[in-house]
């Protein structure tokens, strides 16, 4: 158990010395909170979706203007063409008539002509000769032609002129439609293209924006979520502040609160440490009590000896009869001594190194009394050398007691009990195995759970208590059970190796 972080931190203030390699250094450096950027990236996408849409809107006007000009050449030409249609029957019947409509469509085709120049930005020159020249010219041929006067020689050449005049009216204006079209095709294609590409560029920088974006929300939430989901399975370490959570000031609240709250569960788990522990105090009382009177009577007797007969005791026997009273005197005091190192209450975040080996060996100490009354037959195996874990031996023994006060609960007079204590490679395990009535398939998915228990007595905090305690030296504990044969608990711990 590590504490959190202090209460008082600022979670805005950036840790020193953080790797430059954080991924929220790469995009908008200077905001740190989720709604800050969440608030910059809707408007850079809403800016982008604003560009695309103001492109396309100009592009649709712009192409609407085009649309209108190819529109007014096709007015244009179809005016000229009735022109020429007009003149062509003037040549085949003769008819006056025709001329004068043919005269009428050269106003009109003047008044079109305007109507083009004002949507058209280019060739207004060419279309202010046609204007000004070649309909002029026409117009006054054909007036002449109206004349009676006139010579067959002299209609002969006014009627080919005009046909000429009418030809390069005809080509000059279908000249000018052609061009005009190829160009506004051509410009019409220019601004899909730019609207197109402008969009194009908006989804896709939107897209790795919001791709980004949802990366550098998930990152701290992923961290926050990876140590809950160590929390669940018992650690109640606080998390720790890396990176990928310095990215968002909401990260760094969280996990401040988080660990404040930890710190909570935590305290609120040391007092049910310490109860459980005064609940196994007193399931050995009488055991102790028993360990201790025993002593007590023999000093007590012996200094009644002393002070009954110490003028006809010989030097020697004085000397062993107080010599019997300091190993009596010994006696009690390490078992005194025994009861005050179970009950003391320490720092749970100093760890040292602690000899398993050692710590079952005065755990048995405490509980042997409880042995002898249950008429429980107990054996120990363990291997000559200390072995070391990292941990609390205070929290450890509370482990090792209750379970083997369980174990005595569980069983009959003439039961076994087998304690062993071994090192493999990389771990140390402790096995604690009994033969009592064991544990019912159904209840042994529940027994780690707090307040459950299957005992008439008792808080049901015991094995949950032990549980917290071996997840948090980094351990494991395991339990096998077959109802009427007995149970075994497995308690696995990371192997400490001295220094060389």
């Amino acid at each position: 158990m590590s504490p959190g972080l202090p209460a008082s931190q600022d979670p805005t203030d950036q840790a020193e010395g953080a790797p430059s390699t954080s991924p929220c250094r790469f995009l908008f450096p200077g905001i740190r909170s989720i709604r800050g950027k969440l608030l910059v990236m809707i408007s850079i996408v809403a800016g982008l979706g604003i560009i695309a849409t103001a492109t396309a809107s100009f592009a649709l006007w712009r192409m609407e203007d085009k649309i209108r000009i190819i529109e007014s050449f096709y007015e244009l030409n179809q005016k000229v063409l009735e022109i020429r249609r007009h003149e062509k029957n003037y040549f085949l019947f003769n008819d006056r008539k025709d001329l004068l409509n043919a005269l009428d469509y050269v106003d009109q085709v003047r008044a079109s002509i305007v109507a083009v120049k004002a949507v058209l930005l280019e060739n207004k020159s060419e279309l202010e000769l046609l204007y000004d020249e070649e309909l002029g010219r026409y117009e006054t041929i054909s007036r002449q032609l109206l004349r009676d006067e006139l010579s067959p020689r002299t209609k002969q050449s006014l009627e080919n002129a005009l046909r000429k005049h009418g030809q390069n009216i005809t080509k000059s204006i279908f000249d000018m439609d052609t061009r005009a079209r190829i160009r506004v095709e051509r410009e019409v294609a220019g601004y899909q293209k730019t609207a197109v590409l402008i969009l194009a560029l908006a989804v896709g920088l939107g897209s790795v924006l919001i791709v980004y974006m949802m990366r550098w929300i998930m990152r701290p939430l992923t961290a926050i979520r990876e140590a809950s989901s160590r929390i669940k399975q018992g650690e109640m370490s606080s998390i720790p502040m890396n990176s990928d959570i310095q990215c968002s000031v909401e990260g760094i609240e969280l996990v401040n609160s988080l660990n404040l709250m930890l710190q909570a569960l935590n305290a609120k788990q040391n007092q049910l440490v310490q109860s459980e522990k005064l609940a196994a105090i007193g399931k050995v009382t009488a055991g102790i009590a028993h360990e201790i009177n025993n002593p007590l009577n023999n000093i007590s007797l012996t200094a009644e000896v002393l002070l009954e007969d110490l003028p006809n005791l010989a030097c020697s026997e004085r000397l062993d009869m107080v010599r019997d009273i300091l190993v009596q005197s010994d006696r009690a005091r390490e078992v005194v001594h025994h009861l005050l190192e179970f009950s003391r209450t320490r720092k749970v975040n100093i760890m040292e190194a602690v000899d398993l080996v050692a710590l079952m060996e005065s755990s048995i100490a405490l509980v042997k009394n409880q042995f002898r009354l249950g008429g429980i037959v107990h054996s120990f195996s363990h291997p000559d050398q200390p072995v070391l874990v990292s941990g609390t031996p205070n929290h450890l023994q509370q482990v090792l007691v209750n379970l083997m006060l369980n174990a005595v609960q569980a069983m009959q007079p003439d039961g076994r009990l087998d304690l062993v204590v071994s090192a493999q490679e990389k771990e140390a395990r402790v096995v604690v195995s009994d033969t009592g009535a064991g544990i019912a398939p159904e209840a042994l998915t529940h027994i780690f759970d707090p307040f459950f228990t299957t005992k008439n007595e008792g808080t049901g905090l015991g094995l949950s208590l032990s549980y917290a305690i071996v997840k948090d030296h980094g351990g494991d504990i395991e339990v096998a059970s077959e109802p009427g044969r007995g149970t075994i608990f497995t308690l696995t711990f990371p192997r400490l190796f001295r220094d060389a």
